[in-house]
């Protein structure tokens, strides 16, 4: 027994229930722990002819389960006073008031109080405030010497952006630059080559495909990563052997590709530009060689298909991403990222833009997301920032990331690429190139080859039929 309360001795997973989660009184209304009985029916204390030992000294709420003799929205306040101590901020006015005021107003304070109080995203924004110099992306860099500190800084980095206290900037080039950084203070002696490499290829590349396509920066900043490591792996593998870039034979570097030849050819990247920039021979790295994808059998995809579309039993998002998924083959990434604003409506007709074309949707599907993208933000701290997106993620003003999207739903098996590979084949069957493309945002290349290989497919099955017949 943990407490004796009017209504009788309370063990500890109740009392801790009645604590952490009050409820309206169904005799006052008001919201309280409710420590009485009446009538067969649980009441607050004043109800049932007690003082409640549970209220708020300064607003009579329920007391917070975590502090003191306080409700979370009052504990909230103080901690919130205590932190933002600027004349300029305590009178009401600026991005960082704005934030307090969002803060204090958040639908769920005690979501707020855990951040508050125990977070590491909170404690570094102390030690930034505590300087008195005004909050700046650079000050939020040097905070990062470790991975962990990475994703308090960016968490934090990711909040101040959405509440406007800092201005948006480039992340993708300001994380691929600190990367170069990294790696030209570990190997000095391949600095001038791998800045060259970086400012005046990768780095225009990637911004403009992250233009060009929707998605999320993570994937091209990864993409940018494993091009930097594996120059400088095969710089310096090169230079052990007493040799440089300009010297590589071809026979040296085959035999530097055969040796994990599983990552490696992505180095074809560095070594046709470094020939182009005349400071290597004409070498050859063959594309890596790519497995035909497996895609799911027609019922099955069928079937997957019409569970996200009727069965209610499945969690919104899901139905939504896999609708999504098994009917225009998008990569999670573009799903992930799609804007609410690529849901439109014109002549009664709901519209969704995945490319260049707008794309009129089934009844059933235009239904579905547009609940989604109507339904309420969540109820969390960082609820006050309108973020916009249709599956929005748990930073502030983000989108869910792809792979936490890849994992809800393979939980519900519906297979990522295999009902991928389904879905463009159906289309490339139905679609020349240059209406898929547009319609679903494919480079030219990339329709032309998922016709070849919808051409392909259809090909086989002729000839099983065939097969078949004369047997």
């Amino acid at each position: 027994m943990t407490a004796r309360w009017p209504l009788g001795p309370v063990c500890t997973p109740c009392y801790r229930t009645a604590r952490s989660h009050p409820m309206p009184c169904p005799v006052c209304e008001r919201t309280r722990v409710l420590i009485g009985r009446v009538d067969q029916h649980r009441v607050c204390g004043p109800c049932a002819g007690v003082l409640d030992p549970y209220a708020c000294e300064r607003c009579t709420g329920p007391r917070s389960y975590k502090v003191g003799r306080l409700c979370d929205r009052c504990a909230v306040a103080d901690h919130l006073e205590e932190l933002f101590t600027d004349v300029t901020q305590a009178a009401g006015t600026g991005p960082l008031a704005a934030m307090r005021a969002a803060l204090a107003q958040a639908p769920d304070a005690g979501t707020v109080l855990n951040w508050l109080r125990g977070s590491r995203s909170a404690r570094l924004l102390r030690d930034l405030m505590a300087t008195g110099r005004p909050l700046s992306h650079t000050d939020l860099d040097t905070t990062i010497d470790s991975r962990s500190t990475a994703m308090t800084a960016e968490y934090l980095r990711s909040l101040l952006t959405a509440y406007q206290v800092l201005d948006p900037r480039d992340e993708l080039a300001v994380r691929i630059v600190r990367h170069l950084e990294r790696t030209v203070a570990r190997h000095p002696e391949h600095s001038a080559l791998l800045r060259a490499y970086v400012h005046w290829s990768l780095l225009p590349r990637a911004k403009r495909h992250q233009a060009d396509r929707a998605g999320g920066v993570k994937h091209r900043i990864r993409w940018a990563y494993t091009r930097i490591n594996l120059a400088t792996e095969l710089l310096t593998t090169t230079a052990s052997h007493g040799r440089t870039i300009a010297t590589l034979d071809q026979g040296r570097l085959d035999a530097w590709l055969a040796a994990n030849p599983g990552t490696r050819y992505e180095v074809r990247d560095f070594v046709v530009w470094a020939h182009r920039r005349h400071h290597a021979r004409d070498l050859l790295v063959p594309h890596r060689p790519k497995v035909d994808p497996v895609g799911l059998d027609e019922d099955s995809h069928w079937d997957l298909l019409r569970q996200c579309l009727t069965d209610t039993r499945l969690d919104l998002d899901v139905r939504a991403a896999g609708a999504i998924l098994l009917l225009f083959g998008q990569h999670l990434t573009r799903i992930a990222a799609l804007p609410t604003a690529a849901l439109t409506t014109g002549d009664g007709t709901t519209l969704l833009t995945l490319g260049r074309t707008p794309i009129p949707l089934p009844t059933t599907l235009a239904g579905l997301l547009t609940t989604l993208a109507d339904r309420p933000a969540p109820q969390g701290w960082a609820a006050n920032t309108n973020a916009g997106w249709l599956f929005p993620g748990h930073l502030p003003g983000a989108h869910i990331s792809a792979t936490a999207l890849s994992r809800r739903l393979a939980a519900h098996h519906i297979p990522n690429r295999p009902a991928r590979t389904t879905a463009l084949v159906a289309l490339a069957c139905d679609l020349p190139p240059a209406v898929l493309g547009p319609m679903l945002g494919l480079h030219p290349i990339t329709a032309v080859q998922w016709r070849r290989r919808a051409a392909s497919d259809w090909t086989a099955y002729l000839e099983a039929r065939t097969s078949q017949a004369y047997s």
